[in-house]
């Protein structure tokens, strides 16, 4: 049997949930900076979807022509819904696309104005057509050609194709002024998304323009246009998570590859002296267990720093380079290698108080960090070996 994606509850919880997902992302956000316009366009648009799509498959229509008492009733809730999510589209690009300006506000303005209107039209069609046979699947074409209802029909339709049409067009003119990768990424999506919208259209208005010659093409209403629409909403969803979390996924990233890369230094560090708090914990978050690493490291290297030698590190440094790695790697080993051996003189027998060498505290930059645990990652031989030659042994006071 084939599967029926327009009557599959699976099929319309894939972007209800998608659009929820991102919806939950962004109300952190919301609720702090509840005055942006563009995070209430945004909310609106997520919120609004994800109860439409939820609303859409045919048994949850019958539940609500059940709990309300008038047949079809599902039909104007839903409707009603899709065409707030038609202006909440238009509302977030422009307001999305343009600075704060009076033309900015005169141009949203129209839109709700507009978009208004065409609920309150769908309202009154509704009331005024005759729609007492339920019908959960095929609501548009079979009253296609009932006074009325046809109006309610077409003025869903209309609303749905005129805001993909501008919607698209300033996506296309947008994107060739967008910069930030995640921002064109989600236009993108939202692009594609609505030239699905496009076909939907396109198929549901062709139906009914069929019943209206007297030709039967309801199966490109009740079957075709749907995955359309269930598509569109998906691609909808994938590009606001794109454009809102994917800056946030990326540098998250970057903090747990950072605080992983780290790890060789953080486990050598350790063993000079124990960290005020663990590096490692499961609670905080990616920023505060790097931050609680590199202090850490920092710690051990302030207690090392009356061994270190920067001189000593150039000198390895010149070595390391001259066996033939590359300069950047050189850095790193004779980082560790200088860290190795004012270990082993702290840890000595006759330790004994010694200067600061000059240049104190930064010793070891911040910025050769990851690449000294790099080298402890990478390059342990090459690091023992340079650690026993005489040039890292010598006079480890000298600077």
């Amino acid at each position: 049997m084939r599967w029926d994606i327009a009557g599959s509850l699976a099929a319309y919880a894939v972007p209800a949930v998608l659009l929820a997902v991102a919806f939950v992302i962004k109300l952190p956000l919301l609720r702090r900076a509840w005055q942006d316009p563009i995070l209430r366009a945004t909310a609106l648009l997520l919120g609004i979807g994800a109860i439409t799509f939820a609303s859409l498959p045919p048994a949850n229509l019958h539940r609500i022509n059940t709990l309300v008492g008038i047949p079809n009733f599902a039909g104007l809730w839903v409707y009603s819904l899709l065409t707030v999510y038609c202006g909440a589209c238009l509302w977030l690009i422009i307001t999305w696309r343009e600075p704060p300006s009076a033309v900015r506000r005169r141009r949203t303005r129209l839109v709700w104005v507009a978009y208004s209107v065409i609920i309150v039209g769908l309202w009154t069609t509704f009331l005024l057509g005759d729609h007492h046979l339920e019908r959960t699947r095929d609501l548009d074409t079979y009253y296609a050609d009932t006074p009325w209802m046809r109006e309610f029909v077409l003025l869903y339709l209309v609303a749905h194709l005129v805001s993909a049409l501008v919607a698209a067009g300033m996506l296309w003119a947008w994107f060739r002024e967008v910069e930030d990768k995640w921002l064109r990424r989600a236009v993108i999506f939202l692009q594609e998304a609505y030239a699905l919208g496009l076909l939907f259209d396109i198929a549901k208005l062709a139906a009914v323009g069929a019943r209206w010659s007297g030709r039967n093409w309801d199966r490109l209403s009740t079957y075709v246009a749907p995955p359309f629409a269930i598509a569109e909403a998906v691609l909808v969803a994938i590009g606001f998570l794109a454009g809102q979390a994917g800056p946030w996924a990326q540098e998250r990233r970057r903090l747990v590859r950072t605080h992983r890369r780290l790890k060789p230094l953080w486990q050598t560090m350790v063993t000079v002296t124990a960290p005020a708090a663990p590096a490692t914990g499961k609670v905080s978050g990616a920023a505060l267990r790097l931050e609680l690493r590199r202090a850490a490291i920092n710690d051990g290297l302030l207690k090392l720093a009356p061994y270190l030698c920067a001189s000593r590190r150039d000198r390895v440094r010149q070595a390391v380079t001259a066996a033939g790695y590359p300069e950047s790697v050189a850095r790193g080993i004779a980082a560790a290698v200088d860290i190795f051996v004012a270990a082993d003189a702290l840890h000595a027998p006759d330790d004994r108080p010694r200067p600061l060498p000059a240049g104190y505290p930064a010793c070891v930059p911040d910025s050769e960090l990851e690449s000294v645990a790099d080298a402890l990652r990478f390059h342990a031989a090459a690091i023992e070996r340079f650690r026993r030659e005489p040039a890292a042994t010598e006079a480890v006071g000298a600077n």
